[in-house]
């Protein structure tokens, strides 16, 4: 009998493990599907809040898989309505849609993961039909519907192409934005922003510069005086800030088409007619061939430009001077240190 009493003690022991297991696996599954109904949940929102300022999404066939660590939301063709400025309907399409969270952070979904499966073709009955593809498409956001703490965007080979009258076809190898909130506490209502575009092909450049070489460029600016965001009504955004006296601090710009260069830093707003304007110190890589492609100044352009870029007596061919010029915009025009940009006339934003 004694040995029977000592022995409870050993089978608890045996079978703990097994019932703390089970038990671990029961809240981890109640904690997904708990996920599962805050990512519909998520999504039904979503859907509303675009409804609410005109822009109709339907998502026929949606799924929630993942199952045990991840959570995985898709919709597959999901396509969207909405009205034009001048009264046109313009609809659109993509093959699916993807949000990825993991199951431990079910209770809170401020960071989420999203990829996208092109193609996306936009239509409109005034313009010619628009289709974006892509061979990855990826984002991240963290912060709350109110409140953006950092964002990214990475999109790998992006192909936009114009289809009918005047169509055109735009490409690139790579393409990256990143922006998060500041924070430096002395720069209120900043936001840090990073942009890389590699190998991009862009026909309306390459006819303005008489190169057909791909462009690369690299960004790092800060965006100041942006009290909020209206995801909805980016115009309103847009005004807002520059009705507070907003600007874009240019740290560093690195811009290469060919054999010209060029380095930049500066800052930048917006006038009254919502143009670009501002000053950025420039330094030019091959300040001649640039000048000759973009036909500043006639001869005189490309005279000063071969002076400016060309090789010093003594110095090794094939190795290009660094010169320093100012490049300016201003009241829709843009000029590279005395030269105006023939051909160039900037728009207001909206």
């Amino acid at each position: 009998m004694n040995d029977n009493i000592a022995a409870k003690p050993w089978r608890l022991g045996l079978y703990g493990p097994f019932i703390l297991l089970l038990l671990v696996a029961l809240g981890w599954s109640a904690l997904w599907f708990y996920g599962r109904w805050r990512i519909n949940a998520e999504l039904d929102m979503l859907i509303a809040r675009e409804a609410s300022v005109g822009r109709n999404w339907s998502c026929p066939d949606r799924s929630i898989t993942g199952f045990p660590f991840r959570i995985e939301g898709r919709c597959s063709n999901p396509s969207f309505r909405q009205a034009g400025e001048a009264g046109e309907t313009l609809t659109g399409s993509v093959k699916s849609v993807t949000v990825v969270a993991t199951t431990a952070g079910a209770f809170n979904l401020a960071h989420v993961i999203s990829e996208a499966e092109g193609p996306l073709v936009i239509r409109s009955p005034i313009a010619p039909e628009v289709t974006v593809n892509w061979t990855s498409a990826r984002s991240s956001f963290r912060g709350s519907p109110t409140r953006l703490e950092r964002a990214s965007v990475e999109i790998d080979s992006p192909v936009m192409t114009a289809n009918g009258l005047g169509g055109g076809r735009w490409s690139a190898k790579r393409l990256e934005a990143h922006i998060r909130a500041g924070v430096d506490p002395a720069r209120p209502n900043s936001f840090d922003f990073a942009l890389k575009i590699d190998g991009a092909i862009l026909p309306e450049l390459d006819f303005a510069m008489k190169s057909a070489d791909p462009l690369t460029l690299t960004a790092d600016a800060r965006v100041l005086k942006l009290a909020a965001i209206d995801r909805n009504d980016w115009p309103a955004t847009v005004e807002g800030w520059r009705n507070g006296g907003g600007s874009i601090v240019i740290e560093q710009l690195a811009l290469t088409k060919g054999l010209p260069r060029v380095e930049a830093k500066g800052e930048l707003r917006l006038d009254d007619q919502r143009r670009v304007e501002g000053r950025l110190d420039a330094s030019f890589v091959n300040a001649g061939a640039l000048l000759q492609q973009l036909g500043i100044g006639g001869g005189v352009g490309g005279l000063v430009g071969g002076l400016l870029g060309g090789s010093r007596p003594g110095q090794a061919q094939g190795r290009d001077m660094a010169v320093r010029l100012p490049l300016v915009l201003e009241n829709g025009r843009v000029a590279i240190g005395p030269f105006r940009v023939p051909g160039v006339q900037l728009r207001p934003l909206f």
